[in-house]
């Protein structure tokens, strides 16, 4: 199992960068959506948030890269302006962790379709938990609970793998990805 070099790590800072940035965005619009849409539809938009961890998981499948990318993206969120502060940090370092973990059951093998469906899972399960104390996902009824995290695995798992595989594409027939991993 190899180690991130140098240039894998600034890499992963720079998409983190991107991300953090595109969170900063979203943030502004997420309130006025959430409260549009309901708990229910605006969980559709969940995935776009795990891709600070699957993105670096997807292109360098190393130790420590879905981590790195999660705390990256969350710091600039935090430094652009981002209204939910230290929670964000939280967040970002559920989704590193439970993608690390994903891929630390997978061995660190290919970043596979099993290895998605795992870090969807978990990715759910580690922020959703801390929704259940900070957010006040708990006082959601049930039914609301359970379609909310259902669709949350669904946003992460789809919008995932669409977007990791079209990043990772686009930055190999680029060039910055053609080195020894």
């Amino acid at each position: 199992m190899k180690k991130l070099s140098m240039k894998d790590i600034v890499i992963i800072a720079m998409i983190g960068a991107v991300i953090g940035v595109l969170f900063t965005f979203m943030d502004g619009m997420y309130t006025p959506l959430s409260n549009l849409l309901g708990p229910i539809l605006i969980a559709v938009t969940f995935g776009i948030y795990a891709l600070s961890a699957l993105l670096p998981a997807v292109l360098f499948n190393k130790p420590m890269s879905a981590l790195l990318g999660a705390v990256f993206a969350a710091g600039i969120n935090i430094l652009t302006g981002s209204p939910y502060g230290i929670h964000i940090m939280v967040a970002g370092i559920c989704q590193g962790l439970a993608v690390e973990v994903a891929m630390f059951i997978t061995k660190y093998k290919k970043f596979n379709l099993l290895s998605f469906i795992i870090s969807s899972i978990l990715i759910t399960l580690f922020v959703t938990t801390r929704d259940y104390f900070v957010f006040s996902f708990g006082a959601l009824t049930f039914n609301v609970k359970v379609i909310t995290v259902v669709i949350r695995v669904i946003s992460t798992f789809l919008i995932g793998i669409v977007v990791s595989k079209l990043v990772s594409s686009a930055l190999s027939k680029v060039g910055l990805l053609s080195y020894e991993k």
